[in-house]
């Protein structure tokens, strides 16, 4: 699928949180982390993250610890840096958490990957 936005959120909607993603030409919402690495690797790389950090509870314990947005991100970096794949043309994110240390880890992780694939 081409130009696509990822919504990771366990609750909420688009239209739940204080920005616009819209138009919501094809929008996929993930409701897990196992959800948002799916879309990935069902329809490549979206043009657009739009990430919550708390994920629902019966997400978190997967065998190997907590799920969260963070973990997605982590994901989603190792994934395009380890197989070599190019962002699509104007990719962005946004962080949309109410959780103000988680949504920070996020914006973090994500400004230094986005250093690094652009440098």
């Amino acid at each position: 699928m081409k130009d696509w936005t990822l919504f990771l959120d366990d609750i909420r909607f688009p239209e739940d949180v204080k920005y616009a993603l819209g138009p919501y030409a094809n929008l996929v919402i993930c409701r897990s982390y196992n959800d948002a690495v799916w879309a990935v690797q069902k329809y490549g790389l979206p043009k657009i993250i739009s990430f919550d950090h708390d994920l629902a509870d019966q997400h978190y314990i997967l065998g190997d610890g907590e799920k969260t947005g963070y973990s997605f991100a982590k994901w989603f970096g190792d994934y395009v840096l380890y197989n070599g794949l190019d962002l699509p043309e104007g990719f962005c994110y946004y962080v949309h958490s109410m959780n103000p240390v988680g949504a920070d880890n996020i914006r973090n992780y994500m400004e230094n990957f986005l250093r690094e694939v652009r440098r």
